[in-house]
């Protein structure tokens, strides 16, 4: 092995210690590089081109997060984001993700990722407290995701990707979770609405909530 790659090898080795997501090209090496050290068992590929030190555990949106390192632009949502809120006990079947419409979507044939793409005004970062998204820190990377209220309504918004079945069991929960405030859920689902889509997702929604707070 030559000196070059010796230092390469070592760089990644001592960039693996830290609790942080790499590319190669966050690194300045070649991708071949970070494959042999996947492959020495120094890391973990955790969405193709984007690597963990095998030692760290795992964050639960630690995929999500491999996924915004590599689109920025993207936001974690719908079933991802419920179940990462304790809002159903469904099976995510992969990462799910917002990205604006004219943006390249993330594909993968190894590392299951499902994307909507949605108008840009929904996921405006400039707007993300009154859009209620939020962003978390996860393994150095700055992840977007949907706060209670807002993945709740987006369940409800999306019936052609989410069955009845998890929307409700999400809006029950969200109604007995003991942060739950009726006032804000239902400014954020009017100010859905008034930002436009497909569906009007208060119409629906409030009929639905006032017969589970009755209970």
């Amino acid at each position: 092995m030559s000196t070059t790659s010796t230092t390469t090898h070592e760089a990644i080795r001592v960039a693996a210690t830290a609790n942080r997501l790499w590319r190669a090209s966050d690194l300045g090496v070649p991708a071949a590089a970070m494959s042999r050290m996947y492959r020495e068992g120094a890391l973990e590929r955790i969405v193709p081109g984007v690597y963990l030190g095998a030692d760290h555990a795992h964050h639960p949106l630690t995929e999500a997060a491999a996924w915004t390192l590599k689109h920025p632009y993207a936001v974690v949502g719908l079933l991802t984001a419920a179940v990462f809120h304790d809002l159903t006990d469904a099976f995510s079947g992969g990462t799910w993700l917002f990205v604006p419409k004219g943006l390249s979507p993330p594909r993968s044939s190894t590392s299951p990722v499902q994307v909507v793409q949605t108008a840009p005004r929904f996921i405006d970062p400039d707007e993300d407290d009154a859009n209620g998204v939020i962003s978390l820190t996860v393994h150095g990377v700055c992840v977007r995701v949907t706060e209670p209220d807002r993945t709740t309504l987006d369940l409800w918004r999306y019936p052609q990707h989410i069955s009845a079945e998890h929307a409700l069991q999400a809006l029950r929960r969200r109604v007995e979770a003991p942060d739950f405030h009726l006032p804000a859920l239902a400014r954020l689902g009017k100010r859905l609405d008034r930002l436009g889509g497909h569906v009007s997702v208060w119409p629906r929604v409030e009929p639905v909530l006032q017969g589970l707070m009755l209970r």
